[in-house]
């Protein structure tokens, strides 16, 4: 029971010196003219002066600039691969094309004892006279014949440089050609650039026309067929044929071409 009374009177007694206390100072301030109210600031603010080290930054720099050069590396390799790889792309395609050009070559033609150089055309001049890749490095000489993938004549070669040629097609007006028909008759053909026509140089007996060759009489280095002319209208004049024939089908710069020769 005393305990509890102890602890009352404790109590007040820390109440009573809280209120003395605190007068005291409210007196004292108020006679000193508050000055331990200015004292005490109204604000109070934190400055951090916490720096990063300049070594730290120079290092987050360099890291940046280093990943930075080494995407655009990768990008730049990226791109080269990708170019290398659409290069191999367009070769393969060529080199599928050859070879189906070649396969249906075989297909048509009979004499396996000569060696077919393929070719192609590289452009054409003023007088519609097609260049050609291959000349004098492949031993083509004047007059070679050219033909497509069906095994037919397209032309013959009328001049020869290191390497290219001049091919003289059919819209050639310089296109200048003798070929024979299965009974051995003799045509010149010659060109206008639209239209073929077709000369017998002898009588001819026989009442049609079938299909031209090339024969190795006129130096021809083997038997190609050149064209069929029976669907073609023919006029005679003392049994000699002339038929004339539009050229139709031109050659373009997707051409499959070869130049056989003899290995």
């Amino acid at each position: 029971m005393q305990s509890f009374q102890v602890a009352g009177i404790r109590k007040y007694v820390v109440y009573f010196l809280f209120i003395f206390f605190s007068g005291l100072l409210s007196t004292v301030d108020y006679f000193s003219n508050k000055t331990l109210s200015n004292f005490i600031p109204e604000q109070v603010n934190l400055i951090s002066y916490f720096q990063i080290p300049d070594i730290l930054l120079q290092n987050e720099f360099s890291s940046l600039s280093s990943s930075r050069a080494d995407l655009v590396a990768e990008n730049i390799r990226l791109k080269e691969e990708i170019s290398n790889l659409r290069v191999l792309y367009v070769e393969n395609q060529e080199l599928q094309d050859t070879v189906e050009s070649y396969n249906l070559l075989i297909k048509n033609v009979s004499d396996f004892e000569l060696t077919y150089y393929s070719t192609s055309l590289i452009l054409k001049n003023s007088t519609d006279e097609y260049l050609i890749s291959g000349g004098r490095d492949y031993n083509f000489e004047p007059g070679d014949l050219v033909i497509n993938e069906t095994g037919y004549l397209v032309g013959y070669l009328g001049e020869v440089f290191n390497d290219y040629s001049i091919l003289e097609s059919f819209n050639s007006t310089n296109f200048n050609f003798r070929a024979l028909d299965e009974y051995n008759n003799i045509f010149e053909v010659n060109s206008n650039g639209k239209e073929l026509i077709f000369s017998s140089l002898v009588p001819i007996l026989n009442s049609k026309v079938g299909m031209l060759y090339s024969d190795i009489t006129f130096g021809h280095i083997n038997k190609f067929p050149l064209i069929d002319l029976e669907p073609y209208k023919e006029t005679r004049l003392n049994n000699k044929f002339t038929v004339i024939v539009p050229i139709e089908k031109m050659l373009s710069f997707q051409s499959k071409l070869f130049i056989p020769k003899s290995k």
